[in-house]
């Protein structure tokens, strides 16, 4: 047998994503995840707007929410961004260039999820987003950073129910990546025990 092409590939999961069930769209994801990283980066080439159609012309909120965390699933990770960043001993055929618009693409597309009419597709987005704030954040791009958290700051006024809680959770998410290694730290150990603290005060 050949080897599946990206594009075959891709036919399969846009079969499971439009279809609406559980099992298949956590298989599709399951099989993006163990994809190696040239293969993700290669596979967001392919799909990502036909992924972001299949979000638009939805009316089921599952189907939606499975769109979301597919992207999260495929966009540029952690490890991809950390071997394009240190050009020296880069391992895979990416560069800084198609991570950083990759990454631009994934948080244009989170941004309007977070305003989805669905909780659950909102909450995906927003463990997604933590993710763009750390790509951003090894590439050292405060900048991007800020101006995310100002958008979803903007966008939080906007609404009055539901959605405007979601929004300054991520908003605080974003923040948090401006922050100092030390002020990471400090935040981190106020949330885990900030409860003790206050009944020993």
């Amino acid at each position: 047998m050949g080897t599946i092409s990206i594009d075959e590939r891709w036919d399969a999961f846009r079969d499971a994503l439009e279809s609406g069930e559980s099992n298949r769209v956590n298989a599709a994801i399951d099989d993006v995840e163990d994809m190696d990283l040239e293969e993700r980066v290669q596979l967001f080439e392919t799909c990502f707007e036909e992924v972001t159609d299949i979000y638009a012309d939805s009316d089921d909120g599952y189907v939606r929410q499975s769109t979301v965390r597919f992207v999260e699933a495929f966009s540029p990770g952690l490890a991809v961004v950390f071997a394009a960043v240190d050009e020296e001993s880069q391992p895979i055929d990416v560069n800084r260039e198609t991570i950083r618009r990759q990454a631009d693409a994934t948080s244009g597309f989170l941004l309007e999820a977070m305003t989805d009419t669905d909780g659950r597709v909102r909450n995906s987005a927003k463990r997604a987003l933590k993710d763009v704030f750390r790509a951003y954040d090894a590439f050292e791009d405060k900048e991007t950073i800020a101006v995310l958290e100002a958008e979803l700051a903007k966008m939080a006024k906007a609404h009055d129910d539901k959605r405007r809680e979601h929004l300054l959770e991520a908003k605080a998410d974003a923040a948090f990546f401006q922050q100092s290694g030390f002020g990471r730290l400090l935040e981190g150990f106020q949330r885990e025990f900030g409860d003790e603290l206050d009944l020993d005060s």
